[in-house]
């Protein structure tokens, strides 16, 4: 996992413990980080180079081994099954209480889908 991932997870943490100040200030940490790989042109695909994957790539896997289909997550979590297609091939970013539904959904962890690991 790398520093950004790690302040990502810190941030869900906090915000589930209620340290909503804390919360504001990781969440601004990694706005900045951001912006900043950005304007320096570290991309994503970069990341992808370096075998970090993306979450939507980890709900398609979690899902697949759970052996669901699109539409049974959707069923599940109670959105429509373009949603889930396009979270999992990356054309929306997956909000945090989405991927809640999705990890209860599938009986993972909160985090595993927006920051990855098991």
């Amino acid at each position: 996992m790398d520093d950004l991932e790690t302040l990502r997870r810190a941030q869900l943490l906090l915000g589930q413990y209620g340290f909503v100040e804390e919360q504001e200030a990781v969440a601004k940490a990694v706005r900045i980080i951001t912006a900043t790989a950005k304007r320096l042109g570290v991309a994503s695909d970069d990341r992808a180079r370096m075998g970090v994957s993306a979450p939507g790539e980890r709900l398609k896997r979690l899902r697949e081994r759970v052996g669901l289909t699109r539409a049974q997550v959707a069923e599940l979590c109670g959105v429509a099954m373009s949603t889930v297609r396009g979270h999992e091939n990356g054309e929306a970013k997956i909000p945090e209480e989405a991927a809640r539904a999705y990890a209860q959904a599938l009986g993972a962890p909160p985090g595993t889908i927006l920051y990855g690991g098991d």
